[in-house]
């Protein structure tokens, strides 16, 4: 190829990309031009349901189109989740993103999605403590005396679930792994038969979403000794974490909003201005704090390395727990 011949090509190169950068410009600009729907991979009332709705008022006065809440609850969460990444790139069909949606993935065989592959962050909407309980009679009244008392009685002491995998389980799990302690698992059919199961003793140990208890703490059916965040929650500021007994220990549940790979950048950050916008309203702040759920805005970057380090921490605590996979 002569010189000329590879000067026209370089030219022609640089004329595409120019087409190319100024168009995913305009489209950013004139973006959004028709209702975005933002689909949740649950029924109505459950708090991934709650949050979108308590935030679509104020992201159509952020992005000046409606917000459209699209329920497809059904096979834990893969109708949902196979929509959004089979939908166009265009910003229009938005993900909430929940912790149960990265532990489907890392507990399926043979999973439909990667959340890493299929989808484009956004932002974390927001993030739900656990709390570490036992059942009054259980002689231990912190992190430390439970873990020195499942020592002194390994494989004795039993912990309550709602199932192999759940969100009562898995932190259970990496409990024992961090503290190198020997806690039988009883699984029940769900979160409540655990809790009643614990408040009668059947069990000792349960992990829990603190708000599902609370009012069982403070009439003393419960006795709480330590939440899963890093830093001690506002729903409970007398409650220590239990990284201040098991350093680095955190387990969260959590929401975020995504949309599907190859979604323009310039789209994804305007939806992330407008997300944490939303976020920092007082309004939605203290909505989320009623069912608590802790705001957590964050950058699109940030919001796929939490995701990319919950899915290693689930991953090394199905390894070494032996947690069965689904088909």
């Amino acid at each position: 190829m002569s010189n000329r011949h590879k000067l026209i090509v370089a030219l022609d190169a640089f004329a595409l990309v120019s087409v190319l950068l100024s168009s995913a410009a305009a489209l950013a600009q004139t973006y959004p031009t028709k209702p975005i729907r933002i689909v949740v991979s649950a029924a109505p009332g459950g708090s991934p349901d709650i949050i979108s709705r308590m935030m679509s008022p104020r992201l159509t006065e952020a992005l000046g189109q409606p917000i459209v809440i699209d329920n497809r609850a059904g096979a834990s969460g893969r109708i949902a989740v196979e929509l959004v990444a089979k939908a166009a790139p265009d910003g229009h069909t938005l993900l909430m993103v929940t912790s149960s949606t990265a532990c489907v993935e890392v507990l399926s065989r043979h999973p439909q999605y990667e959340i890493a592959r299929d989808f484009a962050p956004i932002s974390l909407v927001g993030t739900v403590t656990s709390v570490l309980l036992v059942t009054p009679s259980v002689p231990a009244t912190s992190v430390k005396e439970l873990v020195a008392l499942a020592k002194s009685r390994p494989g004795v002491l039993k912990h309550g679930s709602s199932g192999p995998g759940s969100s009562s389980h898995l932190p259970a799990e990496l409990f024992k792994i961090r503290t190198n302690t020997n806690i039988l698992h009883v699984p029940y059919k769900a979160s409540s038969q655990a809790v009643v199961g614990l408040m009668a003793g059947e069990i000792d140990v349960m992990f829990s979403p603190i708000t599902a208890v609370m009012s069982m703490i403070k009439s003393g059916k419960l006795r709480a000794l330590g939440v899963t965040s890093a830093k001690r929650t506002a729903l409970a500021l007398d409650l220590p974490t239990i990284s201040e007994t098991i350093p680095g220990f955190e387990f969260l549940l959590w929401q975020g909003l995504m949309a599907p790979a190859k979604t323009p950048p310039e789209i994804l950050s305007k939806l992330n201005t407008a997300v944490i916008k939303v976020l920092n309203t007082p309004v939605v702040q203290e909505g989320m704090a009623a069912i608590g759920n802790e705001p957590r805005a964050t950058s699109r970057p940030e919001l796929s390395a939490f995701v990319n380090d919950y899915m290693k921490q689930i991953r090394e605590v199905v390894r070494i727990a032996g947690v069965k996979l689904e088909d």
